[in-house]
């Protein structure tokens, strides 16, 4: 409906239509309303003034849709009717005419087509009466200016969605950055390459977007196959003896590690051995969500890279006491326990 709806609104564009600010000037200031129908949903009327050019009696602009066309328009006395045909995923076809005599105006659009599986049939009517004089060169100034800050300001937006990796941002057809598509999953397809590796896997989750599923709700948005680059990473990891990243990141070799080298052993043998990351970690899988997991490992990460004596002296005298090694040990202990049974 939103394609359908935008069309409408572009087609009965009725007139360069831009909203009229102070009045004076050569041309017509025109009070317009309009109604859309849809079976199913409830009507919608809006109103809003119109400048047009003096003695107008069609649409300046049918579309600015590059997947549409206007055919057949004509007008016949003070009466104008067309066709428009929009391609492309969701197509749509449609007719409508305008009547219009010096202080009225009166018009329906007809228009069909499809979203997705779903069919729509949406009837629009419109009526409009002279209520005074304006200037159309100036307020299409107003209007392009506005749309040009408009496009500026969604543009920074969108860029920052990039940056954070936000998916739903770019994919669909009803996508908000939907023209930068194609920026966005060049920039997924480099960060992918940079993930082959442990490192830089661990990097590439620091990004909020990319977490909790993100990375493979972005890989399956923009054709990028996650699995092999994610098991690459866990390949370098296991002949790194990274045995931190493989707890973290790569579930079927932690379940392997914990079965052969954590289960059925106490919890002192546990920690005594070089898989005691894996077993910890893979123990505390059962409990956190993909989200939680991804943000602990991120933060068990800049924990490791910053040494406590980076930190300022007083930060770190008067920061409350965290739990202590015991306290670790402890809760180590359980989730081994509550995994293994013993």
């Amino acid at each position: 409906m939103h394609k359908a709806a935008g069309l409408a609104w572009l087609v009965l564009g009725l007139i360069a239509v831009t909203r009229a600010g102070a009045q004076g000037g050569p041309d017509e200031l025109w009070n317009m309303s309009t109604r859309m129908e849809m079976a199913g949903m409830p009507g919608q009327t809006f109103t809003n003034d119109v400048c047009m050019k003096k003695g107008q009696t069609q649409p300046d602009k049918m579309s600015q849709d590059k997947n549409c066309k206007v055919a057949e328009m004509r007008t016949v006395g003070n009466k104008t009717t067309w066709k428009i045909e929009c391609a492309g995923r969701d197509p749509v076809t449609g007719t409508g005419e305008i009547t219009r005599t010096k202080d009225s105006m009166n018009g329906r659009m007809q228009m069909q087509g499809k979203r997705g599986n779903d069919s729509f049939d949406m009837t629009t009517v419109m009526s409009g009466r002279l209520v005074g004089s304006c200037n159309a060169e100036d307020q299409n100034k107003q209007a392009q200016a506005a749309v040009a800050a408009g496009a500026a300001q969604m543009a920074q937006a969108c860029g920052e969605f990039m940056d954070k990796y936000m998916t739903m941002m770019f994919e669909g057809e009803s996508a908000v950055c939907k023209a930068q598509r194609a920026e966005y999953c060049a920039r997924v397809a480099k960060t992918s390459q940079s993930m082959r590796t442990a490192a830089g896997y661990r990097a590439a989750m620091k990004h909020d977007g990319l977490r909790g599923g993100g990375w493979d709700k972005a890989g399956q948005a923009c054709g990028v196959k996650t699995a092999p680059i994610r098991a690459e990473a866990c390949k370098g990891a296991m002949s790194g003896r990274d045995w931190a990243f493989v707890g973290d990141h790569c579930p079927a070799e932690a379940k392997k590690i914990a079965a052969e080298h954590c289960a059925g052993r106490s919890y002192t043998a546990v920690m005594a051995s070089e898989y005691k990351e894996v077993c910890s970690r893979y123990a505390s899988r059962g409990t956190e969500s993909d989200e939680e997991r991804d943000t602990a490992a991120v933060q068990r990460t800049a924990a490791q890279q910053k040494p406590a004596q980076q930190q300022p002296a007083q930060q770190q005298e008067s920061a409350p006491a965290g739990p202590s090694a015991a306290d670790a040990v402890k809760e180590g202990a359980n989730q081994l326990r509550r995994l293994f049974g013993r």
